[in-house]
């Protein structure tokens, strides 16, 4: 007695049917070979023939890229914004005190130097998130060159400017504006922060604030017991952030017990005593 199935009836790839089928797509349910099988990042060991894995419900975090890819984000504004208030601040200092050929004159033109950056930034160019980095040191090596006098207080302000630079830069979504190539772990994270679950978010902020404003502590239930019910990790893609989601739930309910057992009576306590000291 032989085991072995015949050739004629071994079960074929949908595609390539002279290729014997090692699997089926997991959402589709076809049969695949070794060379339709393709694996989606962000969903583990599953696998999907080639017409499943293009679709942006299947792969959803390169659909997260094309639906950023080359369009503003919100720092593009940002710098937008900050550069135009520095245009309208040199305007109005030249203005109120004119120009002359002295340094301190010449001090209001340093809020021009991040102009060229910030419109190529806005614009989309590339060196300009390289050039936005330089920028608050270039500010203040200028400004020292004109007014010595204040050499701490310039190098002291380009630090938060520095520091803001150094966050856009390592932004995923500015990158996506910049057309800039993006990791999968990347866009994980970033789907992860924007659309996994944001219930769940929600529920974890208003649990902390009950800490403070315990009235805030039913919206953290109710966020809560939303977010544990949409939790499913074979979804596609996986809806998660079920630690947050309990979390929120108990800070939720540990803060009006904290509060009525605790703080209300030692608060209790001490206007008893301050009134009738």
């Amino acid at each position: 007695m032989s085991l072995e199935v015949p050739a004629s009836q071994q079960v074929r790839c949908a595609v390539h049917p002279d290729q014997p089928a090692g699997g089926t797509c997991t959402r589709c349910g076809s049969f695949i070979c070794a060379d339709c099988a393709t694996s989606v990042p962000g969903l583990g060991a599953r696998l999907y023939c080639a017409a499943c894995a293009a679709r942006p419900d299947v792969n959803y975090l390169e659909a997260l890229r094309q639906r950023y890819w080359g369009r503003r984000d919100e720092w593009a504004w940002v710098v937008a914004g900050v550069t135009l208030l520095l245009c309208v601040g040199a305007a109005a200092a030249v203005a109120q005190w004119g120009l002359r050929a002295s340094k301190q004159a010449l001090f209001p033109l340093v809020l021009l130097l991040p102009v060229p950056v910030g419109v190529a930034f806005f614009l989309g160019q590339r060196w300009a998130r390289h050039a936005l980095l330089a920028t608050p040191l270039v500010m203040a090596v200028v400004a020292d060159v004109l007014h010595r006098d204040g050499r701490f207080l310039f190098f002291l302000c380009a630090v938060p400017g520095l520091l803001t630079a150094l966050r856009i830069h390592r932004d995923v979504r500015n990158q996506l504006f910049f057309r800039l190539p993006v990791s999968a772990g990347s866009l994980k994270l970033l789907w992860d922060l924007r659309f996994n679950n944001p219930m769940a978010r929600q529920a974890l902020r208003f649990g902390f604030s009950s800490v403070f404003m315990p009235l805030l502590a039913p919206i953290a239930w109710v966020c809560g017991v939303l977010a544990l019910m949409r939790v499913d990790l074979k979804a596609t893609p996986p809806i998660g952030r079920r630690g947050q989601a309990i979390a929120g739930l108990v800070l939720g309910i540990v803060s009006p017990l904290l509060w009525g057992f605790v703080l209300v009576p030692v608060l209790d306590r001490w206007l008893s005593k301050m009134v009738y000291k």
